[in-house]
């Protein structure tokens, strides 16, 4: 490391508007690049091929590190697209009231889990002018983070995206983490479908974790707060489990918990 790489990294560690980069491993080189243009923007990046420590737990240093983000910069593509844990990302950054920044790598559109999750958010393309691109990023992330006050977390869609492509799912149901219209109007929020503490949301903590870890008590309790019946619940859950015969056996062990028919 030369000497002016050693000095941007101590201005970096100054900061504290860390951007948590979401991608898949098959895109790490495009995320290197990514981060190696923000960082010389003095945009602070977390990565987790470079950040998180030897002989860590992975997961407790992924929530660590997303509790701290002032957002989430996600890498869409095919690859990411399908990973379990990029939703289970996003999920936490809805959960912690993050905004969230998609740069689309490849003309794709989200499905399943991933579709809900990117709900209400605008992407940038990095095709088919990427050095433009990565500067509009870079321009409206830093707008972003600076029209905050300080120790705000912004809800999802904070900030729209400059100069992005339409929503990428206009119908789809707003996130919980943006306000919701009974909010707006005064109305009080709905109760969750099961409660945290109790013996539903415990149970189904425990089948959901079985497959993802710790990190389900978190997914269940949001989850539970934005579903809208049990079964909705259910389905929600059953989207983080990547192998197909195990998100049904869950699926049917869920829906036998709460009490519902499929």
């Amino acid at each position: 490391m030369n000497q002016d790489e050693r000095q941007l990294r101590n201005i970096l560690s100054e900061q504290v508007d860390d951007i948590f980069i979401c991608f898949s491993s098959k895109d790490e080189a495009v995320a290197v690049e990514v981060v190696q243009f923000l960082e010389a923007r003095r945009l602070k990046c977390w990565i987790s091929s470079r950040d998180v420590p030897p002989g860590q737990n992975y997961q407790e240093t992924i929530v660590k590190a997303l509790e701290k983000a002032k957002g989430v910069l996600f890498l869409f593509s095919n690859s990411s697209g399908e990973s379990g844990e990029i939703k289970k990302e996003l999920s936490l950054a809805g959960t912690f009231n993050i905004p969230v920044f998609p740069l689309r790598l490849s003309p794709i559109t989200p499905s399943g889990a991933l579709r809900y999750e990117l709900a209400t958010r605008q992407w940038i393309d990095i095709f088919p002018d990427q050095e433009k691109a990565l500067r509009k990023l870079a321009e409206t992330i830093r707008n972003v983070l600076d029209s905050r006050a300080p120790g705000e977390r912004g809800g999802v869609g904070a900030g729209p995206l400059a100069d992005a492509s339409p929503s990428m799912v206009d119908s789809a149901p707003a996130l919980a983490a943006a306000p919701s219209s009974a909010k707006r109007r005064g109305r009080p929020a709905r109760a969750p479908i099961v409660a945290p503490g109790s013996e539903e949301f415990e149970a189904l903590r425990t089948l959901l974790a079985r497959h993802i870890g710790p990190i389900a008590k978190v997914l269940v309790q949001k989850a539970a707060a934005e579903a809208r019946a049990p079964d909705d619940l259910c389905e929600r859950l059953a989207a983080y489990v990547s192998n197909p015969s195990d998100r049904a056996a869950f699926l049917q062990a869920a829906r036998a918990r709460l009490v519902v028919k499929p």
